[in-house]
């Protein structure tokens, strides 16, 4: 009985993981690329800050020239172009809650860098339209440092531990199995009473001998031989992807029936160890992880300004633009979206009031 498939593929894993972050369209996608006409109005309000109609269409137009090879509704850039816009403008009206303001030498300074890698934009857009836009960069760069690259801990034991899930992906596994038929209450009492016998010191061998449909186990303890993942059947593969030796997987159906499995045996590829890492490998896993965390507060991050601010989507008649149900519905949940406000607000210290000596 086959679990694994007999074309052998190839899959490499990076050792890290490249996570990329971009609001908006992109650092210079999203500039306004036309005058704005005399006869303008506002489209989408998100808090204190405002965008014209004019402005959100060559948001749209840059979208969709990114966009021009891949095969996109227009319901889906829609959406794509709401969130983007939505996201850019939380971002700002945060960093003018929080006093975040760019500083001519810092504009200057940037500019001269961009005048010295990308000498071409000074050639297409006005420098006070790239100045404006380094401002805006500037800003929500540094209110996403504060709000939430600054929690972003990483200690000794998480690389540890992250290393050994990334290297988990480039083993072997001796795999064992427990194939169990019939219907699905019979499955699942078969199930309560493997689980219950091994937690109370049964080798999943003498249990796959006494359990499993598959003839084969009464002789080998259900070992099936020494696989990678992704060689398996794909349900099979999967589950064992982070499977971890000693523990019985959950309950796994395919079409041969419904399987419990176990690692009896790892095998890593020569030199690869967790236990003594090289000041490289803790700066790559280090990393690796940081941005792993860093994706996890941010959509978190995102997602209570969002479901605390206030958005106001004008008509946009036939401008093109999308209406109000294009936007994205978030659960506010238990955000305490006053404590949020009257965290940016400086509390005022209390005066003393001395004491009078009589």
């Amino acid at each position: 009985m086959q679990l694994y498939k007999t074309t052998m593929r190839f899959n490499y894993y990076p050792a890290i993981i490249s996570i990329i972050f971009v609001f908006g369209i992109g650092f210079f996608a999203n500039i306004l690329l036309a005058e704005v006409l005399v006869i303008d109005r506002i489209y989408l309000i998100v808090n204190s800050q405002m965008l014209t109609r004019s402005e959100a269409q060559d948001v749209s137009a840059a979208l969709k020239a990114q966009n021009s090879s891949a095969k996109q509704t227009q319901q889906e850039h829609d959406k794509k172009l709401l969130m983007n816009l939505v996201q850019e403008m939380l971002l700002l009206d945060r960093a003018s809650a929080l006093k975040i303001i760019a500083g001519t030498k810092e504009i200057e300074s940037r500019l001269d860098q961009l005048a010295r890698d990308q000498p071409q934009l000074l050639e297409v857009y006005a420098e006070d339209d790239l100045k404006e836009q380094l401002a805006r960069e500037f800003k929500k760069h540094h209110v996403i440092s504060r709000e939430v690259d600054s929690k972003i801990r990483v200690e000794s034991q998480e690389i540890k531990l992250f290393c050994e899930k990334q290297l988990r992906k480039e083993r072997k596994v001796g795999l064992a199995q427990i194939l169990l038929q019939g219907s699905t209450e019979e499955v699942q009492e078969q199930v309560t009473t493997i689980r219950g016998a091994f937690e109370s010191g049964a080798s999943f061998e003498d249990l796959a001998k006494l359990h499993s449909a598959d003839a084969s186990a009464k002789r080998t303890g259900g070992k099936l031989g020494i696989f990678k993942p992704e060689d398996l059947l794909a349900e099979i593969g999967e589950v064992t992807k982070s499977l971890l030796p000693g523990e019985i997987s959950k309950l796994v159906k395919t079409t041969i029936g419904h399987h419990l499995l176990y690692i009896y045996q790892e095998v890593f590829p020569q030199g690869l160890t967790c236990s003594e890492l090289s000041a490289d490998q803790k700066v790559k896993y280090s990393n690796a992880l940081s941005s792993q965390k860093r994706e996890e507060l941010l959509g978190t991050y995102m997602d209570e300004l969002y479901a605390c601010a206030n958005i106001e989507i004008k008509d946009p008649e036939s401008s093109g633009l999308p209406d109000s149900l294009a936007l994205p519905v978030i659960e506010q949940g238990d955000i305490n979206c006053q404590a949020r406000r009257v965290m940016v607000i400086p509390q005022k210290k209390k005066k003393k009031k001395k004491k009078v000596r009589k």
